[in-house]
């Protein structure tokens, strides 16, 4: 029986593995961290249909909160605008859950089907031979290891170990440009007066004139503040937001009661190629997100239901990269193609200001629809409808020369789209793959 080596407890690898060990694969995971501190320490949101989506138990109801009510501010705080539930969704289908539950909780299904996990293993490289990759190299208890399988998914984050260590004649993008990140500070704060808002969960654009979100999420137990910042986020930064939200929200604490940690985020559109023969990338170690927001839970569950399929099926023939293909090609149709525009319109508005983002919202260029894109509502989001909002930016004399770069692939994407071959063809693939990558 084939055996599947899995790199990282992420989401999306977690939701292949159970589901390639229920059909009787040997499926191993290596996870560098200890049982018990794996997870981000915080909570976040996603959608009950995920799970749905990729054959995973719905949790108990007593393990997340239903509902989802947010809303957005611009830097001069202004103009306020209310986020919905995304396309097909009620309000009761979106919620949030806690990250260390959740991924205990993905773990826990796992070995219910079969899967084995090696944890405290860090891995350090890929094992490749002919063309092909076959294996991993990781310390445990400072001992190094080989482990040899037949197909190897790459789960391992963002700063994966497998993916910067391929051979480059794999064609696979070894790492995420700098502008392409989100580094964030997350931390909970005592709720001194139980002071809650609503709604009780605010973005603030550009917060204190730096590109990027914070927002504060009120609890009358405590006060969830996320100070996030495009590429690099100083300790300058956190020091100015805490200071700003807690002017605004009587009550929070000065010491963090759980979190206070800096994370980086990939905010890209889903990386070039995600596939090799015996390789697949998965989650945030693909570029799995919104990148408007950072989101990927849902995107990783369900990318890994699209994984295990393509996997099943690829297994007759030794896991090539052309059956591989149908993986990459179903997930873009399904959830890459509509980020894109997304993508690119995220890294036009990293290039303004803070009085830039008043404009827009002031003058209804950035309205509750698209805002609601950034929660997974895609419907409507066209190029020809995102070239219009661009160009009522046209106002902004300085903007016009990232205006000018910005409309351009925008105009392009409806032919990429037709472009991408739902069966690998080798000369199909690389023209594909040149002209997403110049996006």
């Amino acid at each position: 029986m084939n055996k599947i080596l899995i790199a990282g407890a992420g989401h999306g690898g977690l939701s292949a593995a159970a589901i390639l060990a229920k059909h009787g694969y040997i499926v191993t995971v290596l996870e560098k961290a200890d049982r018990n501190t794996i997870g981000h320490d915080w909570h976040d949101a996603m959608d009950i249909p995920a799970f749905k989506f990729a054959d995973i138990p719905i949790p108990p109801e007593e393990c997340f909160k239903r509902g989802l009510h947010m809303c957005y501010y611009n830097p001069k705080k202004t103009v306020r605008l209310n986020m919905d539930a995304g396309p097909g969704l009620s309000s009761s289908d979106c919620i949030t859950i806690d990250r260390k539950f959740l991924i205990n909780y993905l773990i826990e299904h796992c070995e219910s089907c079969g899967v084995k996990f090696i944890f405290n293993a860090e891995i350090k490289e890929v094992i490749s031979a002919d063309k092909r990759v076959c294996g991993l190299k990781a310390y445990i208890n400072g001992e190094e290891k080989e482990f040899l399988a037949d197909m190897i998914i790459d789960a391992a984050g963002m700063n994966s170990p497998v993916r910067r260590t391929l051979p480059e004649n794999f064609g696979i993008q070894r790492d995420f440009l700098h502008e392409d990140t989100f580094e964030v500070f997350r931390a909970y704060y005592e709720n001194t007066e139980k002071y809650v808002t609503d709604p009780n969960y605010s973005v603030f654009f550009y917060n204190c004139g730096k590109p990027g979100i914070d927002w504060v999420i009120t609890e009358e137990e405590y006060m969830d503040v996320l100070i996030g910042k495009f590429g690099t986020l100083t300790q300058e930064d956190i020091e100015a937001s805490l200071k700003d939200i807690r002017e605004n929200y009587p009550g929070i604490g000065e010491t963090p009661i759980r979190g206070g940690s800096v994370e980086k985020i990939p905010l890209s559109k889903t990386l070039p190629l995600l596939v090799a023969d015996s390789y697949a990338l998965v989650g945030d170690s693909a570029g799995m997100t919104v990148p408007l927001n950072g989101s990927g839970i849902d995107l990783s569950i369900q990318a890994g239901k699209l994984l295990a399929s393509a996997v099943m099926a690829a297994s007759k023939n030794g896991f090539r990269k052309e059956d591989l293909w149908q993986y990459q090609y179903r997930y873009f149709t399904l959830f890459g193609n509509p980020l894109i525009p997304i993508s690119i319109l995220r890294r036009f508005l990293s290039s303004v200001t803070a009085e830039d983002i008043d404009f827009f919202l002031e003058n209804n260029i950035l309205t509750e629809k698209e805002i609601n894109m950034a929660g997974g509502n895609f419907s409507g989001i066209t190029a020809s409808y995102i070239l219009d909002k661009l160009m009522a930016a046209a106002p902004l004399i300085k903007l016009l020369p990232d205006l000018i770069k910005t409309v351009k692939p925008i105009t392009e994407l409806s032919d990429i789209y037709k472009m991408m071959p739902a069966v690998w063809d080798d000369k199909k693939v690389q023209k594909w793959l040149k002209k997403y990558k110049d996006l």
